[in-house]
């Protein structure tokens, strides 16, 4: 195992560590690139000047007992890059339930043993997540702690027999994650299946799920197969489920509960073996609470499955990232590949030329591939825009921004003009265009103004102002830092009005947790 730099928060002041929050958070001000790892303690008998708040209802006792919780707050604001296993040799529930809130973010392990080897485990598991790739056959998962934590929890789910529950907006990618990762994980040999039950009229839905035989309704000619058969062995998706009308939703229970599908007009039951997934763009609990979804079958698709993608507009430090690969992966579309084709044949350029983007002028390409030149206040809207339709909408925005702007330098070929530069400026109106066609699809739809001095941010309670007010600042120098493409000293200079006191900013987002080399990543 190669050598790992490692920080341990421990209460103990007999040991050569870090004896407290406050000082490991100044210590990793400076460090934190250079630590791949950190141990906290949970418990600290520390001096109360040196405890950090644990919130308003606890007492002096409990800070104490729990200021690791306190500490993994701070480092989850601050550091969220960094993998953390929380130690504690005191098997107490009520841990488990203060620590809610930060127990399913991304590489924070609870380890309830003095077994070095259980230790070890935790260590590598959590080395080996911080060491995942942004991307994984074909599905773009980011940086974003709330996708790796997703990912870590449908790493575990996709195994074994119970149900899946997704839920998640319109567009976050339900369906693809179900066939791309769930599927593929469940070590299952069926087939994938999907069903959009949105799609389907409610007298349909019972012969289109358990099948029919021959005779069943007006129009059944032949015996016809349901999705549960066809799916045996595989994986079952049934998308939009809090459409199913109670019947369904009561045959639906039957069939969980009993694993086997009688066929609509049969007088015999079929065994079926299918991991089955559900997905809704609303919660199902508040369609239960509502009465419009039945408790026993929400129980028996078992909850405790239940994962909960995250909308765009909550992975702000993905969207560069994502438009990126989109642009790339668009060479995938045949109609794309065609202008693709002509444009490099025009440019004598070679067959698998890439097609990548530059934002702004100050990059002169190599030549290797073709750039897509954003100028910087379009680059703004992109990065500021809301995507109420989320991934789906991210993915069709771009597809037509490469589609519009290869069409236009192949009809210049075909005119007759001879082109000598491999970079095509993105018309700036079409990005307004294909934009403003979603606005006003979602209660959150929002776009940041194109102003350096304005920045949309989402406020959270905090234990003190003091870490309202650095969440406020850490969002707003992650804005300033996309839409000044990295640029240290144009950030300089808007701030401090000087371009040589770069060294400045760089050392307040070191403070802030934003690492530069991921962002630039």
């Amino acid at each position: 195992m190669p050598e790992i730099e490692l920080i341990a928060i421990d209460g103990d002041a007999g040991l050569p560590r870090v004896p407290d929050g406050p000082t490991a958070l100044t210590f990793l001000e400076q460090n934190a690139d250079a630590v791949d790892l950190i141990l906290l303690d949970v418990q600290f008998d520390i001096e109360p000047e040196r405890l950090l708040p644990l919130g308003p209802n606890f007492t002096e006792r409990q800070t104490r007992r729990f200021q690791g919780v306190a500490i993994l707050r701070e480092l989850r604001q601050k550091y969220s890059h960094l993998p953390v296993v929380l130690l504690t040799s005191v098997e107490d529930l009520s841990l488990v339930d203060l620590a809610t809130e930060v127990a399913g973010e991304s590489m924070t392990y609870f380890f309830g043993t003095e077994d070095l080897d259980a230790l070890r485990i935790h260590i590598n598991s959590a080395l080996a997540e911080a060491r995942l790739e942004l991307e994984e056959e074909g599905i773009l998962w980011g940086a974003d702690s709330h996708m790796r934590s997703l990912r870590r929890r449908l790493a575990v789910v996709s195994r074994g027999p119970l149900p899946v529950v997704l839920e998640g907006e319109t567009g976050t990618g339900k369906s693809f994650l179900a066939e791309r990762f769930i599927h593929r994980n469940s070590g299952r040999t069926g087939q994938f299946v999907a069903v959009d039950l949105s799609t389907i009229p409610d007298d349909l839905v019972s012969s289109t799920l358990f099948g029919s035989v021959r005779g069943a309704y007006t129009g059944s000619v032949e015996d016809r197969r349901g999705v549960f058969q066809l799916a045996h062995r595989g994986t079952l998706f049934l998308d939009e489920i809090q459409n199913v009308s109670p019947e369904n939703q009561r045959q639906l229970l039957h069939v969980l509960q009993e694993r086997r599908v009688r066929p609509l007009g049969s007088n015999r039951e079929i065994e079926v073996d299918v991991k089955v997934v559900v997905a809704s763009n609303t919660p199902l609990v508040d369609a239960v609470r509502e009465g419009r979804f039945r408790r026993d079958l929400y129980m028996r698709l078992s909850p405790a499955t239940r994962t909960v993608l995250p909308p765009l507009r909550d992975r702000p430090e993905d969207i560069q990232f994502l438009i990126k690969r989109f642009v790339a992966s668009s060479l995938e579309h045949p109609e794309i590949q065609v202008l693709h084709g002509e444009l490099v044949e025009a440019l004598g350029l070679k067959a698998n030329t890439e097609l990548g983007l530059t934002v702004g002028h100050r990059n002169r390409s190599s030549g290797d591939h073709i750039e897509l030149i954003f100028a910087k206040p379009t680059w703004k809207r992109l990065i500021g825009h809301s995507w109420p339709g989320n991934l789906r909408e991210l993915s069709m925005v771009i597809h037509n921004i490469v589609s519009f702007t290869l069409v236009g330098a192949v009809d210049a070929v075909h005119s007759g003009l001879h082109l000598e530069s491999v970079r095509f400026q993105v018309d700036p109106v079409l990005v307004s265009e294909l934009l403003a066609s979603s606005k006003g699809l979602g209660a959150d739809d929002r776009t940041v103004e194109e102003d350096f001095d304005q920045c949309m941010v989402q406020l959270e309670a905090d234990e003190s102002l003091n870490a309202v007010a650095k969440n406020v600042e850490r969002q707003y120098f992650l804005s300033l830092f996309q839409r000044t493409e990295g640029d240290f000293e144009a950030m300089a200079n808007l701030l401090l009005g000087d371009t040589a006191r770069s060294r400045a900013i760089r050392l307040r987002f070191n403070q802030l947790g934003l690492k530069v080399r991921e962002l630039r990543s």
